[in-house]
């Protein structure tokens, strides 16, 4: 019987396999792009990062919460029009192409070419693909799209090459590294049925949960993107009471052994599940047999009655797969779609330690508001976020904040002359443990169950275990093109209760980044480049007294357009 099983797998790889490579043929005979119903990947320089600007401009619907993305351009809402939005002077540049009498349409996907450079030590995220690393490091993609009435595929790999050097480090903070970085990831890429404003897909692209700009509690683009089952809507789902937006995926969260994990401070390539570290612990099995299944949920709502108010509520469980094949006692959709029951641990038995038949689910939630001015062209947002989830509603009436984290922010656009704009914007990231760790500790978010990670990094906010870190721009924009500075704050774990810290576990030596820098944007006909170059001090760096260093952060993106 389970040979047959195989077998039948097989088969429906093979033929999964040959309708892609047609469809991928189809595209590709097309060759000239046509870019309806495609998804605009999270982080897509130029685009994804105009979204918001477009919105607060009044050119983007104010139906649309955008804190579920991808973004899905459909054919109202096509990435001709988005380029025209942006710049209303041209036009996107190359024509729409369809074929077999409009039935399938195909896409050449732009080229990207990211750069990113430290010269001291390893510092920024939410570059999905790069490392945590001192040096230089590139990362290479483009694709080809197609779509055939309800079925759509996109193809669109990235290719990472890292020098990933030395850098300096101590006990607390970082370790000896691997050298050479090489790695390819199937990148922003799915395979899709989409119909009546609903998908539902298999993909690798990056998610991003939240109203945040530059963190997200839930989902950002700091990690590669994961194996993912979805089902989504591509836009608003009008009802009586206002609009619906949601995402429903189950995914699988892979180790990269050659990598220090971001969520243990740098200071290891192991995880240890028996005490939730690298200490001690022999590598002894397959680290592709141990990856970690991951259910999560987000929903957001749109009063029809408050124009542009967005309320969601987001919810994720993981636990090693291994936990899952181990018990038994629960049905299928106890097992694997832990979102939807038990939001208390009393009534959520499969996942509380004190069960012998325990699956170890690490639960965590977050509320989020964006309540968008489209009159004054401003923006004000919150996420609060949940990493321990309650025992029961006395427990979370006496104990509410024990594991908290938040984000906080707000962006305004003002009109100047010539069709200029400026934009400024603003956002708070507080992820450190809250003082009631003297009573009852939640620990670093992240931290359990083989972490909350993917390749080693951090899949919400990639700012850094334990950490705080506060973000001010200010831009001037006009069409593509952008010139503006940033002031950046990041706080590293002031609060450590590990170890038997004194001081209530509150660290004498404090480690403060703080950096100051410039950006910048242009279009060059089919080229869009982006450049963005950072002066880094850190002050007592790996919480050592009297360790100052300097780092220069550098990173330039190119996106060619077919």
């Amino acid at each position: 019987m389970q040979y047959k099983k195989r077998n039948y797998s097989s088969l429906v790889s093979l033929a999964g396999k040959r309708i892609l490579l047609v469809v991928l043929l189809a595209g590709l005979s097309g060759m000239h792009t046509a870019m309806a119903q495609l998804s605009v990947p999270v982080g897509m320089t130029g685009f994804d990062d105009q979204l918001r600007i477009l919105q607060l401009q009044g050119k983007l619907g104010i139906d649309h919460s955008l804190m579920a993305r991808p973004f899905f351009a459909d054919r109202s809402i096509t990435m001709d029009s988005i380029f025209h939005m942006v710049d209303g002077k041209v036009s996107y540049p190359s024509s729409h192409k369809a074929f077999m009498n409009g039935k399938v349409n195909a896409a050449l996907l732009p080229l990207s070419l990211y750069t990113k450079f430290n010269s001291d030590h390893p510092y920024s995220w939410n570059q999905p693909g790069f490392i945590q690393a001192k040096g230089l490091q590139t990362l290479v993609s483009t694709g080809v799209y197609a779509s055939a009435g309800w079925f759509s595929v996109q193809l669109k790999p990235e290719l990472v090459l890292a020098n990933n050097p030395m850098f300096p480090h101590n006990s607390n903070w970082g370790a000896p590294t691997t050298g050479n970085y090489r790695k390819v990831f199937m990148g922003q890429s799915a395979v899709r049925l989409t119909k009546a404003g609903v998908s539902l897909g298999l993909s690798t692209e990056n998610i991003w949960w939240g109203p945040g700009v530059h963190n997200s509690l839930l989902m950002s683009s700091n990690a590669p993107g994961f194996l993912h089952a979805t089902f989504n809507t591509v836009k608003p789902i009008q009802t009586a009471i206002g609009n619906f937006e949601w995402q429903l995926i189950s995914g699988k969260l892979t180790e990269d052994t050659s990598l220090l994990l971001e969520n243990k401070s740098l200071t290891t390539r192991y995880y240890n599940p028996a005490n939730y570290d690298g200490s001690g612990y022999s590598w002894a099995y397959d680290p592709r047999k141990k990856w970690r299944y991951l259910n999560g949920i987000t929903l957001s709502y749109n009063p029809k009655w408050i124009k542009g108010l967005f309320l969601s509520v987001s919810r994720v469980g993981y636990t090693y797969k291994t936990k899952l094949d181990s018990v038994e006692g629960y049905n299928f959709f106890q097992k694997y779609f832990p979102v939807f029951f038990g939001v208390m641990r009393k009534s959520y038995p499969y996942g509380s330690p004190s069960q012998s038949h325990d699956i170890g689910y690490k639960q965590m939630a977050s509320l989020a508001a964006r309540f968008v001015f489209p009159n004054s062209q401003t923006e004000v947002y919150a996420e609060y976020g949940f990493g321990d989830n309650f025992y029961n509603l006395r427990d979370m009436n006496t104990d509410a904040p024990h594991s908290r984290a938040y984000i906080v922010g707000f962006k305004k656009l003002k009109a100047l002359n010539k069709g200029k704009w400026l934009d400024i914007g603003a956002e708070i990231t507080h992820m450190s443990e809250p003082v009631n760790y003297l009573l009852r500790t939640a620990g670093d978010w992240y931290s359990y169950q083989g972490g909350y990670t993917n390749q080693g990094r951090i899949i919400g906010a990639g700012l850094g275990q334990g950490n705080n870190a506060f973000t001010l721009r200010a831009n001037v924009l006009s069409g593509f093109s952008r010139m503006g500075v940033i002031i950046q704050g990041l706080q590293h774990r002031p609060v450590a209760v590990v170890g038997g810290l004194p001081n209530f576990g509150i660290r004498e030596t404090k480690w403060n980044d703080f950096s100051i820098g410039i950006s910048g944007q242009k279009k060059f006909n089919r080229l869009i480049l982006n450049a963005e170059l950072q002066a880094v001090n850190a002050n007592n760096y790996g919480w050592e007294n009297g360790n100052n260093r300097f780092n220069l952060y550098g990173f330039l993106a190119a996106t060619y357009l077919w």
